[in-house]
């Protein structure tokens, strides 16, 4: 079976390493990336439905949140499952992500071995129809 991610990051080196990781952890797994959340709903219309979307917080003209809020309000692709990507470990954003309907937290990790670790940790739980319960029986993910 084949799985799709989407990341959207406004970081190109982010984009890069993001990409590189999928591609080293599974060929089950293809990857777009996209530099902003404007090209979110466009990218989806055209691609349909990845198994998961991670989004970055921090972006400039449309943040996480506001993609975020988008996706969950967006009556096609409210039960895609979104994980929050960020550099920030604060508990609020933590408790913000799920509240605003995100499946979970994920902190960026400063090493590549940690972030292929993560993309199988998704994988993983796609594969056994758990993705819904990935950040209660994960350590990686908030």
């Amino acid at each position: 079976m084949s799985y799709k991610i989407l990341l959207v990051d406004d970081d190109s080196d982010d984009r890069a390493f993001f990409a590189d990781a999928v591609a080293k952890t599974s060929d089950e797994i293809s990857c777009i990336t996209l530099s902003d959340g404007n090209l979110l709903l466009s990218t989806l219309a055209e691609n349909g439905k990845p198994d998961v979307i991670f989004l970055d917080v921090n972006m400039p003209l449309l943040s996480g949140w506001d993609c975020l809020k988008l996706l969950k309000g967006h009556d096609t692709y409210k039960d895609i499952p979104v994980i929050l990507y960020s550099t920030s470990k604060h508990h609020e954003e933590i408790n913000k992500a799920k509240e605003s309907g995100a499946l979970c937290f994920y902190n960026k990790p400063t090493e590549f071995k940690g972030l292929i670790t993560a993309i199988g940790d998704v994988l993983e739980h796609l594969q056994n129809g758990t993705i819904n319960s990935l950040c209660e029986n994960s350590k990686l993910f908030f």
